[in-house]
């Protein structure tokens, strides 16, 4: 009798852990299709890069608010990204705009900030940056990267370092 109810226990203690953990798994999950850019251009005068996977849908949990995934993209008028992080509730993704300005896209390069004023957006398997105020004319190059967060210096006021290139067309 004292066996089952010890078994009893430990299972329901397990599926409770299981439950407790899944949503964490659930959005901390990297899918590499997310990353790999099949189309680029311009929609509406919007930057856009469609992916094999889904866009906007991985996020890192591993290293918190120190990392970030960009879907960047090079125009005429800037460097500017439609970027998704870990949220506040540690629990669910954050959106954004970020501006760079970077001389050469290569692991572990500085990227500067710099003004971006607009929305991102994720549909599907599209990612667009939708600038607010400017009109872009031309996308040359897009890049889906990850971003580290450092302590600011002299070589790199921002304290921002390209970790992974994952993609660029």
């Amino acid at each position: 009798m004292q066996y089952s109810v010890a078994i009893a226990i430990a299972f329901s203690l397990s599926i409770a852990l299981v439950f407790y953990f899944l949503p964490q798994q659930a959005y901390g999950v990297f899918h590499r299709e997310d990353f790999i850019i099949t189309d680029m251009g311009l929609k509406n005068g919007n930057p856009f890069m469609t992916v094999q996977g889904e866009a906007g849908r991985s996020f890192s949990v591993d290293m918190g608010d120190e990392s970030f995934y960009s879907y960047t993209f090079v125009t005429d008028k800037g460097i500017f990204a439609a970027s998704v992080a870990l949220g506040e509730d540690e629990n669910s993704p954050y959106y954004s705009v970020d501006g760079f300005e970077v001389d050469t896209f290569e692991v572990g390069a500085c990227l500067e900030d710099r003004t971006a004023s607009g929305e991102p957006r994720f549909t599907g398997n599209t990612a667009e940056y939708m600038p607010e105020d400017l009109v872009i004319e031309n996308v040359s190059k897009v890049y889906t990267i990850q971003v580290t967060l450092d302590d600011p210096d002299d070589d790199c006021q921002s304290g921002q370092h390209i970790y992974k290139i994952f993609s660029s067309k």
